[in-house]
């Protein structure tokens, strides 16, 4: 399940219709992300199957030092060996470790690439949930209509009058698997950005209450931000201004590094 932190920001900027060009643009501009998003995915897949390849060979290639040292180590103890063996035996081990070194370079290089295309393709999700608000703890019931009910709690306890007429919602629906002991999240797809962002900012309003309305990020940004919140709080409770940008914390306007 996805979970989310709000962020508020003002930002009162009033809804605008959306006709059907713009909704053709949209749904136009969404495949061509998730047509980029499968590109960057099948190229991932091809370099960790290359970066796994050159891992099993720096393995075996390192058994195979191990293996010629303790041979060499052998020869010279047993002194059953002439020079220009011994010679050759070393002059074979510095053509393994000269391989060995390439080989470690290109398998850097490969995971270097593997994780810029990893940080291009959470860009491409988050760019894809730019619209998007989760709604946490709206009651769950067998054949409910998510449209409406997100409506109507924006209207009833964030007081936008008129949501239900003025806010357009392009998907609404639960998230993750449904548990009788747990209420799922509803997220719904803003069809205007300006209406996202003023139900966000009204979001303040929920405080004390059941509800909770946040924005929804991939897997891994949820999980780099869980690691950031602690730190987060700990710099607000000694004063400092602090808060998180998608999955960055800025700590009196500077980005917080974490220690190696």
């Amino acid at each position: 399940m996805n979970t989310a932190s709000p962020i508020f920001s003002p930002n009162n900027t009033p809804s605008t219709p959306v006709n059907s060009t713009q909704q053709a643009d949209m749904f136009s501009m969404i495949m061509q992300r998730l047509d980029s998003m499968d590109k960057r995915l099948n190229e991932l897949d091809s370099i960790q199957s290359s970066v796994k390849s050159i891992t099993v060979r720096i393995d075996t290639i390192d058994q195979k030092v191990t293996n010629l040292e303790a041979k060499i180590k052998d020869i010279e103890t047993s002194h059953q060996f002439e020079s220009d063996t011994l010679e050759q035996l070393n002059r074979k081990q510095n053509e393994i470790d000269s391989s060995l070194i390439k080989l470690r370079n290109i398998e850097a290089e490969q995971r270097s690439r593997e994780e810029e295309l990893q940080r291009e393709i959470t860009d491409l999700k988050c760019r894809s949930m730019r619209d998007n608000l989760l709604f946490f703890n709206i009651p769950e019931e067998k054949n409910e209509n998510c449209e409406r009910k997100v409506l109507d709690l924006i209207e009833s306890k964030l007081q936008i009058d008129d949501a239900k007429t003025n806010i357009r919602l392009q998907r609404t629906h639960r998230v993750g698997v449904f548990k009788e002991s747990k209420i799922r999240p509803i997220v719904a797809k803003f069809s205007n950005f300006p209406d996202r962002e003023k139900v966000r900012t009204y979001a303040k309003l929920l405080k004390g209450s059941r509800y909770g309305i946040g924005e929804q990020f991939p897997a891994e940004v949820v999980d780099r931000r869980r690691k950031l919140i602690p730190v987060m709080k700990k710099a607000r409770s000694e004063g400092k201004e602090a808060y998180l940008s998608v999955d960055k914390l800025y700590i009196n306007k500077q980005l917080y590094k974490e220690s190696v």
